[in-house]
Order: structure tokens, then sequence, then C-alpha cells
């Protein structure tokens, strides 16, 4: 399925924004007095940073739940994103330690553009590493928060383009769950979870998760464990705390790109039959929050983590070894009080976070040393965001913040000089400074139970990656990139979210996103590119009528284009104008479910390609099925079976440009197939 680009449509595409959103304020005739706004339920959104409602925020809200996710039939996390969320997720192999889940129309690297967090700590990298998904077990999830466009002045570095946030099970109510996996390509799994409390006021939580596969594609093969555990004290009725610790361990093959013509003739087969790749890690958690008579909340975060990578790659004769250790801290404080008798909501912040990265590259299989380097990153940052409510149903919001971000590097590395055609080993050390601000503000309207309309305006920043300011692995001369600016850019936003009915919600939003100095390689290093603009338009409708089940239909349009420079026109590499996501789930009789999902992705050039000369990632659909069986007699237990990409569809989600047609592919799953057990008590 093809797709023509959107480029030129952006006046057409806020036509229609301007046109849908009276049309669909007309739906509630009946409409309710402006004070029943307040008795909205509650969905407490603790990306938010200060635990407001979804209708309290002038921004796109998605939150998926445990239980739809249930019902979807997701295999992980990422999955759930996918059929739940509508995101365009890119991959490089059917590991699910590897995904790279994309927001607004970003390119290469686009997740340094998405900031991940989980229960509120970043799960991203320093480094050009996309976040670890399997460090958040589908089976551990309470519920995932999806806030879309840039969240900077309110999170700083990585989120541009919006913020992922997943909240995990936590104690209270005794409960035990066991789930136990399995499916083609040797794929098995099993989770255990238990939760309880000790007394009135010690909550408990413990989960371990185990998965393991051969991989559709050859050298495909993973293995993970993931465990956590976290205890909760309440000391008083206006003081809490919490500790608790994670470990997680994966290996994964590496099967690498394949050609156009390789990819027609096996997309199964592997061309670096023997790359493969390891790492763990560890961390421990600390959080604390007090309430104080009049003046609000105070709470603190602290994480400390280690994570080390070490990844063999026979194919290029290096074997590449990383130890990451970082320490965050995030003091909050947050006051909800009436000025001049109307309500106001402040928060007020700190996030503080030193990284250490320890780099060794090597011969194989000789194990000559090749480069090794020491970096170190220390950001400070102060923020605040305050919401005053004009009106009981007009409330400004408006937030700010700033930044700064030193990076120091030393050590030696080996690259190849083609100016003499011979390989080199370099010293070097140096360091870099940034410092950045952001700043956003919009205006919310609830004019009635079940509607928000919203308009926001907003700067945005990213800081370059430890290994894209810092040349350090070999690819060119070693160094600190001095040259390397952050990338800055502004968005507007337009948007509304509907309760059409009690089973019946609808949303959309339209936005215009301008980026200068984006990050990616050329030239023989990372360089800023020319500007960007990206129009967009977001919109979902979901359907769930109790107990019959469920109908999400979400739809995503963007024209990503450059606005400058010797590009000028051409479209950004590697973004789909128009992807497509359905999903479906229908309870039949007696405990029996049927559930299923679509994905449509229109195409795309190859990444690298920002002249568009070359050709492009065909568009695809691919369809999902599954059937549920929940036992009345049996409670808590439910059996499933599910098959994903059932007409075997051929097709990538990700590839690169080469020069004189070498162009790479990255093939998805084919057909594969899933049983899975859960019973809880």
């Amino acid at each position: 399925m093809q797709y023509a680009s959107t480029q030129g449509r952006a006046p057409a595409l806020w036509a229609a924004c301007a046109l849908t959103i009276p049309c669909l304020a007309q739906v509630e005739t009946d409409t309710p007095k402006p004070e029943h706004v307040a008795d909205l339920p509650p969905i407490v959104v603790e990306a938010s940073r200060m635990g407001q409602g979804a209708e309290d925020l002038p921004v796109g809200v998605t939150v998926i739940t445990a239980d739809q996710i249930r019902r979807s039939g997701a295999a992980d996390t990422v999955q759930a994103l996918e059929r739940l969320g509508g995101l365009h997720v890119r991959k490089v192999n059917g590991s699910p330690m590897q995904a790279e889940v994309v927001m607004r129309g970003f390119s290469q690297n686009a997740h340094g553009r998405v900031l991940v967090l989980v229960d509120g700590q970043r799960l991203n990298q320093p480094d050009m590493q996309a976040p670890n998904w399997s460090r958040v077990p589908v089976e551990a999830v309470e519920r995932i928060e999806i806030l879309h466009g840039g969240q900077t002045a309110l999170y700083g570095d990585y989120a541009v383009a919006g913020v992922i946030n997943v909240i995990t099970k936590k104690g209270g109510e005794p409960r035990t769950a066991v789930t136990v996996t399995g499916g083609s390509e040797e794929t098995f799994g099993a989770h255990l979870r238990t939760s309880g409390s000790l007394g009135e006021d010690t909550r408990y939580s413990a989960d371990a998760d185990w998965q393991r596969g051969r991989g559709w594609r050859e050298n495909a093969r993973y293995e993970v464990f993931d465990a956590r555990a976290e205890v909760g004290h309440d000391w008083t009725e206006r003081f809490a705390s919490s500790v608790g610790g994670f470990y997680n361990f994966g290996g994964y093959g590496m099967p690498g790109p394949l050609s156009r013509q390789q990819m027609r003739d096996d997309p199964r087969q592997s061309v670096t039959p023997d790359d493969r790749a390891t790492g763990d890690s560890w961390g421990l958690r600390f959080g604390a929050k007090g309430e104080t008579l009049d003046w609000g909340t105070f709470s603190m975060d602290a994480l400390w983590q280690r994570t080390t990578r070490d990844a063999k790659f026979w194919s290029w004769g290096s074997h590449d070894a990383f130890t990451l250790s970082s320490l965050m801290l995030t003091p909050k404080y947050q006051l909800d009080a009436d000025i001049a008798g109307r309500r106001n909501t402040l928060i007020f912040g700190a996030d503080i976070a030193f990284d250490w990265l320890d780099y060794n590259k090597s011969d194989l299989p000789g194990g000559a040393m090749m480069s090794d380097a020491k970096l170190e990153r220390q950001s400070a940052a102060l923020y605040a965001h305050d919401t005053f409510y004009i009106l009981e149903t007009l409330a400004l919001a408006a937030g700010a913040r700033g930044e700064v971000m030193r990076t120091t590097a030393e050590g030696r590395g080996a690259w190849y000089d083609y100016s003499t055609w011979s390989s080199r080993v370099s010293p070097f050390d140096g360091g870099k400074t940034d410092w950045q601000q952001a700043f956003d503000a919009a205006l919310l309207f609830r004019p009635a139970k079940g509607q928000k309309y919203y308009v926001r305006g907003a700067t945005l920043f990213r800081y370059p990656f430890a290994d894209e300011i810092a040349n350090y692995q070999g690819y060119s001369q070693p160094g600190m990139n001095t040259d390397l600016d952050p990338e800055y850019g502004w968005q507007l936003e337009a948007g509304l979210s509907l309760e059409l009915f009690d089973a019946l919600t609808y949303d959309l939003r339209g936005y215009l996103l301008e980026m200068r100095d984006e990050i990616a390689w050329g030239n023989g290093r990372n360089v800023n590119l020319d500007k960007t603009r990206r129009w967009g338009l977001e919109t979902g409708l979901r359907w769930s009528p109790e107990p019959w089940g469920a109908l999400g239909i979400m739809y995503q349009l963007v024209d990503a284009e450059f606005a400058a420079g010797a590009n000028k026109g051409k479209l950004v590499p590697l973004v789909p104008a128009q992807v497509i996501t359905v999903d479906a789930e229908a309870s039949i009789a007696y405990g029996v479910s049927v559930f299923g999902a679509t994905r449509v992705c229109g195409r795309q050039y190859l990444g690298d390609d920002n002249a568009n000369l070359g050709g492009k990632i065909p568009g695809y659909a691919t369809f999902d099925v599954g059937v549920r069986y929940s036992p009345a007699f049996l409670e808590g237990f439910s059996l499933t079976a599910s098959c994903d990409n059932v007409f075997d569809k051929t097709y990538a989600t990700t590839g690169f440009w080469g020069w004189g047609g070498a162009d790479s592919f990255y093939p998805a799953n084919g057909r594969t197939w899933r049983l899975a057990a859960t019973y809880a008590f």
C-alpha cells in the first residue's frame, strides 16, 4: 500500500482541524453546567509531575491501562504502545531489548527525542543506545501515560516530541500472579509477581520475568531476565517513603541489515551470523514525599544505576565494551492553593544528573586495544510550572526551564586517516559546556463535562548524545566535536478531547514543529542539519462498550521537510507520511473473546537520504489476531492464543541509503504465534 506525500497540504490540514473542532463540539446537546466539570472521572497523570488529571492538562494525553493491555493481547510493552497508543516503532531485530519508539516524525535516533520514564525515572541512555524496553515487562505494567508533543520546559533533555511514563504495579492488596508463554521460533517465557502489605502502613511488591527465543531471523536469538522489588511505608498521614531495586540481563544476536535483493530472496537470512551482544543493569531507587498543612508538598526521588554492554562485531573485527554509571536526583515542591479566590497550582523543582561512561574497543580475534575513553556528564536544571484558573472553565498555564550540561572526555582512539590511507591512534582530551532554556504557555478551556480544548506554544531543546559530541568509537578522528550545537526548536499546537458518549472518546491534535540544528551523521562525523519543519495531525477514536469489547482507531499524518539549505523542500528521511492503527476486541460467549489489530504505514525515504536521491522503504500493512478464554468458574485464569503478521508480510520498518545503490534494510518479523496462560490469585 502506497501513499502520496503530504507536501504542500499543511493549509488543508489546519483547515480540517478548524472545521472538525466546532462540529464535534455540538455532539453533547444537553451541556452540563460549568461547575460539573470538577466531577470528571479523575485520571491521575503522574507524567504531569503534579499528579494532575488528564482533564487539567493542556496537552494530548493517552492513558493505556493494564486491563486494556491484557485484552489487546500485546506480547510486550512496545507492542502495547503500537496497538493501543498508535505510535510508530522501528525495529532492527525481533528482540524485546531493541526498539525505537517514534513520535512527531523524527528520523535517525528518534528515541533521543522521546523521553521514556519508568515510575518517573529516566530510561534513556546518555549515549546513542536506545532505551532497553526489556526493563519494562508488560505483565509488570499498571498503566502507560503518553504525553504527545514537546515537554522540554517540564522535563528537559529528550522530551522534544513527547513523554512516555510507564507506571509499574505496586504493593497493597495481597495478590500473586503467574504467567507462562510459549510460541514459534522456540519462544518461551515466564513471569511471577507477588504483592501485599505488612500491617496497615507497609506495602511490598516483587516480580521476575524471563523470556527467550530463537528469533525469526538467523542470529536473532535472545534471552532476557528482569527482576524488581519495592517496599513503601507510610510513616504518618502526611509522610511516606519507598525504596526499590532492579536487575536486568539480556543477550541477543545482531542479524544486521540486508540488501534489497537479499531481502527479496530470503528475509530470514543474516550476513552477520556471529555478531552478538550482552548487557546487564542494576539500580536502587529511593523516594520520599511529605505534605505540610499550608505549604504544599515536598518530594525527593533518587536513582543510582549501573549498566554494562559488551558487543562482539565479528563482521567488523571489533569488540566493544561499555560501562555506564548514573546518579539522578529530582527534588520537587508543589502547591495547590487559591490566589485572589481562584485556584492555582504551582510546581517548582530541580533535575540533577551525573553520568560516567567507560569505553574500550579491541581487535577480534587478537584482542589488541584499539580505543579507550572515559566520558563524564553533569547536568543541572531548575524548572517551574504554574496553572492559574481564570474562570472555573478557563485556565492559563505557563512554564520555564534553565539547564546546563557539561561533557568531558579523555582517552585515545584508533581511526582510519583517508588523507594518508593509513590507520592511526590519537589521544584526545577536551570538554564542552552548553546552556539551554525552554518556555511554554497554554490556554485550557473546559466548557462542560467530558470536553477539553487547548492551544499551546513551547520552545524545545535536546543536548547531543555523549557519543555525538565526543568521537571515540573509531568512526572518525578522536576528539571533542566542539562545533556541534544542541538541537533547538519551537512548536504550536491546538487540540481537543471529547467524551462523545459514556463509552466513546475522541481526540484530535494539530501541530507545527520547527527545528534547527538537528543532529545526524555526515562528512565522517556528527553535524547539525539545516532547519526542518513538520506539520502534523494526530487523531483517535476509542469505543469501549462494556462488557462487549472495544474498538480503537488512530491516525497520524505528518509532513516533515527541510526548510532551508541545499535540501530545502526535500522530505526528511525515515518519516512515513501516514500511519493508521486499528485494534478491536469482542466478547463472544462463555468467557471467550477475540481480538485483533492492524497497522498500516506509508512509504518513507531511507535513512541518510536527505536529498531524496534514492528509493524508499515500501509501505506495508500487517494484521494480528487472537482469542482469549477466561472461564467464569476459575476466576483469575486466562488462556490466550495469538498470531502476529497473519499473512506473513515481508516488510521493513527501517533502512539506510547507500551510495551506488547499496541500500540496507532491516526485515521485520514474518508470521509468528504465541500461547500464554495467566493465573492470578
